[in-house]
């Protein structure tokens, strides 16, 4: 909504209404203010259902008001929410057990869901459960309270998520594979390791891996082996965010070719369907909202990010892979952002104008080249910075 149309009131609006949800217990349900939500309380109760408020789903809103916040510099869409995001993280907090740990089964009502394609079993679902709320409270949570002026309330939260981390690490970091195994506290029983694209897409986009080492991490997020479970599409969008951090674009590409592309909702009715397979004629579902290409144009392919709020300074890494030719217009509060890339000389011939009012930077890896002024390297040290010119448009050749 923000990037595509310039639109933010919806979403401020939607961080309000879903942060009303709150109950009492400290958790969110999850769809307020749909009924169902509302209707599974009585169920859990009486064991109707197995499906309670999504726990991830709370923590998904937390990263939704933090990246509102960074997109917009809107402090006071924030007000309202955060105290109920406080009480959220005190739940969580509670809920941990002697390892440190965040529990994905036997938690009373509600429910850790994550996905229902990636993963053999409930708890193979820890992991990914305890990166992404460690991830929430060390950089989301403590972000908006930090920006709040909360700054003890972001120094104990940053802490718990570091300690959920640690946890984390200690119980699912396997040194032999050097990645996040799964299963790796049963493996002497389940015996074949088993990972999933989300754990190891966390622990990529926010730096959880023990000594930044993501080369296992890294190969498997690109060559998608057996043994590691597959998101539904809705869910997709974390490995291409990751694949985009590494550099591996090209493997984002050709998942939109061969396995988006193809879908039989897009051949047969121009729509995406819930799942990676649908079948006519059955309860499968061929309009739903797998928005992972979408989000992938704007911030892989086009990649531009805020790096402070409102777009104050941007970052703009374009990834145009084997595209003959792209065009997009990502549309932020200080201005829309034009981007248009053709192939040129084995590579790209790339036009970018960013705002006038906005502090603009190129990031490319160190095998590339650029006219342009450099002002340093990133936070990784494996890509160079140069300065845009604000308001004009700068034309640059990407070509290793």
């Amino acid at each position: 909504m923000r990037y595509a149309f310039g639109e933010d009131r919806l979403s401020e609006r939607f961080l309000r209404t879903f942060s009303q949800g709150l109950t009492v217990d400290g958790y969110f349900l999850d769809c307020w203010p749909a009924y169902d939500r509302l209707a599974r309380l009585a169920q859990r109760q009486i064991g109707a259902t197995a499906w309670g408020p999504l726990l991830d789903h709370g923590v998904g809103l937390v990263f939704d008001c933090w990246n509102h916040y960074m997109d917009t510099a809107d402090l006071d869409a924030m007000r309202e929410p955060y105290p109920r995001l406080l009480k959220f993280a005190e739940y969580l907090s509670r809920l941990r057990d002697s390892r440190g740990l965040l529990p994905v089964e036997n938690i009373g009502i509600p429910t850790v869901w994550m996905d229902h394609q990636a993963y053999r079993m409930q708890r193979h679902k820890q992991c990914a459960f305890n990166l992404y709320t460690a991830a929430m409270l060390e950089h989301a949570l403590s972000g908006i309270a930090r920006a709040l002026g909360q700054d003890e309330a972001a120094a104990k939260w940053a802490a718990v998520g570091a300690g959920i981390r640690e946890s984390t690490v200690k119980a699912f970091w396997s040194a032999a594979d050097g990645q996040f195994v799964n299963n790796l506290p049963w493996l002497a029983d389940e015996k074949s390791p088993r990972m999933c694209d989300r754990s190891l897409a966390t622990a990529v986009l926010f730096d959880q891996c023990p000594d930044g080492n993501m080369a296992a991490a890294a190969k498997s997020l690109a060559e998608a082996p057996a043994q590691m479970g597959l998101s539904y599409p809705c869910n997709a969008c974390w490995r291409y965010w990751a694949l985009g951090k590494l550099g591996r674009i090209d493997v984002a590409l050709n998942d939109l070719r061969t396995r988006w592309a193809t879908m039989t909702s897009v051949l047969q009715n121009n729509s995406l369907q819930e799942d990676w397979l649908a079948r006519t004629d059955s309860p499968s579902q061929f309009s739903h909202c797998p928005l992972a290409p979408l989000l992938s144009l704007y911030m892989d392919v086009a990649g531009v990010k805020p790096l402070k709020p409102g777009f104050a300074a941007m970052a703009i890494r374009p990834q145009l892979g084997d595209l003959k030719m792209v065009e997009v217009t990502v549309h932020t509060v200080r201005g829309a952002v034009h981007i248009r890339g053709e192939a040129a000389d084995g590579g790209h011939r790339v036009r970018i104008l960013p705002p006038a009012d906005s502090d603009s930077e190129l990031w490319l890896p160190e095998s590339m080249r650029c006219d342009l002024p450099a002002v340093g390297s990133d936070a990784s040290g494996h890509l160079r910075r140069y300065r845009l010119k604000a308001g004009e448009v700068n034309e640059i050749i990407l070509n290793r």
